[in-house]
């Protein structure tokens, strides 16, 4: 995944372990017979054959895998199968994954090659084709799970000349995960009633932050927003967003591949930042700023605006659990708040802030041999299906045995019994949060468990404040513009710090573009609009 700078340690805390994971496959303990086949009713996990066990195959990249747990021994036992596993590391996995393709020892399935790599096995022939119809019946809930954040077609992404050769990953909340949030408790000491809709309304607000002493110590040493200056994506998003020009990622506009960077709205928000410094409302040293560096300054309470993770806005019991900037502000304040948004209008009522694409990676593909055996491809999905999206499964994987390893606590959170509420005796007990694929983590779902019922609605509404805006070539193959992103970006990203700190007169706009593309950019657009015409129009 494509980190964001100083972003990236909030991705690290919220990500779950889903590096390349695989099946090793030739040895089939199943029968593509089609009397061995799944039931063949939508979405259905149970199988009622009297065949033997069909044996799958997982990979252990941890050393948390347990054949014996109680998730396992229940998966076993409803769909008819014998699980199987293969331990190494998850830096090892990609290499013994290739060395196993080189010897023609291919496996049953992999997980999660970058899009590069995605292509680069299709060229080796190596994976098999995936039944759309057979995802929709034997995946319901992953196919709707997808459709939420990638639309009506979520294989647009893996789709080559018309088919599809994996099942799509996607991290669900980065698609609207960063938000806009304010100092409540500073909006009311300086007077104003309400969250900020406007730019107008968030000048105003920064203003007052900066010079109507929001701390109450008598000092003129708040400032109104602050943002680590390494990356220009995340810097002061809100204010590109406000004229709908996003630096650094790829968006269609009436058919045409656009960029941020070079658009004209680009230099009305960098008119805007200019004066919010001269004004004094923008940290200084936002220039400098790391991510230690920001988040320092907001639990220092010299922050009055930051755009963030929206869950960090919140209680950590409301969605990921854990202490998030929420705790650590209210209990040296007990009248602090964080009030949120999406982002603030500009005048032409555009908003937003620029997100992930989710499509992070390709996803699960299935080793060419599956294309003849479709009953044991068919038992994959299910089991996918069954330890990511039903309660049943995931919680004997994750939890144990409810009533015998644990409950629901008065919170609607999960709660162990003794003497399970000791990790030591979990683990005995193989109760070590085993994912079979290590991938497709509906975090609305997940964070039921994990969160406190009276704070879900809390979080639902809060997410939905966020916009939607990302990179959506960003999973495709661009060699031209890989080539030349690097020098693109640190030329974006240092002349805009020229142009807002007044180092450069933004009359020079214009000569920025027209170097830009001289740089590549020109040559990096023609490349864009052709994948998009190819893949996505």
């Amino acid at each position: 995944m494509k980190k964001k700078g100083w972003l990236s340690l909030a991705l690290a805390i919220v990500l779950t372990a889903t590096l390349l994971s695989a099946c090793s496959g030739n040895n089939n303990g199943g029968n593509s017979s089609p009397s061995a086949s799944p039931s063949n009713s939508a979405g259905s996990s149970e199988i009622a054959s009297p065949e033997a066990p069909m044996k799958l195959t997982f990979w252990d990249l941890d050393g948390t895998a347990v054949k014996s747990s109680p998730g396992v021994t229940a998966l076993q036992q409803k769909l008819n199968i014998e699980v199987d596993y293969i331990s190494t590391t998850r830096e090892a996995m990609k290499e013994k994954l290739n060395l196993m393709l080189a010897s023609n020892d291919i496996p049953d399935w992999w997980k999660e090659p970058s899009f590069p790599d995605y292509d680069k096995l299709l060229q080796q022939s190596v994976a098999a084709e995936i039944p759309q119809e057979l995802v929709e019946q034997y995946m319901p809930k992953y196919v709707a799970w997808l459709k939420r954040y990638l639309g009506d077609d979520p294989f647009q992404y893996v789709r080559r000349e018309g088919k599809i050769y994996a099942l799509p990953v996607i991290w669900d909340i980065g698609i609207d995960g960063l938000q806009l949030a304010f100092r409540e408790d500073w909006l009311k000491k300086v007077g104003i009633a309400k969250t900020p809709e406007t730019l107008e309304e968030m000048e105003e607000a920064l203003t007052k932050f900066r010079n109507d002493d929001p701390d109450g110590n008598g000092q003129k040493d708040t400032y109104g927003i602050t943002s680590a200056g390494d990356n220009i994506e995340s810097m002061m998003s809100t204010v590109f967003g406000a004229f709908d020009a996003y630096p650094n990622i790829f968006r269609e506009k009436d058919g045409k591949i656009v960029r941020g960077d070079i658009e004209p709205g680009a230099k009305q928000a960098l008119e805007v930042l200019n004066r919010w410094y001269k004004n004094e409302l923008i940290d200084p040293e936002f220039v400098v700023n790391k991510g230690n560096n920001v988040e320092d300054k907001v639990l220092g309470g010299k922050i009055g605006a930051i755009e963030f993770y929206w869950w960090a806005f919140l209680p950590g019991s409301a969605f990921l659990g854990g202490e998030q900037w929420y705790d650590k502000l209210k209990a040296q304040n007990p009248d602090f708040a964080f009030a949120t948004t999406g982002g603030v209008k500009g005048p032409d009522g555009n908003w937003g802030i620029s997100q992930y694409n989710p499509a992070f990676a390709s996803g699960v593909m299935f080793g060419k041999q599956l294309e003849q055996d479709q009953a044991k491809m068919i038992r994959y999905m299910q089991v996918f299906e069954a330890t990511q999206f039903e309660p049943d499964s995931y919680e004997a994987m994750n939890f144990g045995i409810e009533g015998t390893h644990w409950k629901r606590s008065d919170k609607g959170t999960i709660e162990f019994l003794p003497p399970y509420d000791n990790e030591d005796e979990r683990k005995k007990a193989g109760i070590v949060a085993y994912s079979m694929a290590g991938s497709f983590n509906d975090y609305d779902f997940q964070t039921s468990y994990t969160s406190d019922e009276s704070l879900r609605q809390l979080a639902k509404d809060t997410r939905a404040q966020g916009s939607r805006v990302i990179d959506i070539l960003a999973p495709f193959s661009k060699p031209i513009y890989n080539e030349n992103q690097d020098k693109l970006k640190q030329f974006t990203l240092t002349t805009y710090i020229d142009f807002i700190t007044g180092r450069k007169s933004l009359n020079e706009f214009d000569g920025f573009v027209a170097e830009w593309k001289k740089m590549g950019g020109d040559k990096v657009l023609e490349e864009a609009q052709q994948i998009y015409d190819q893949y996505l129009k």
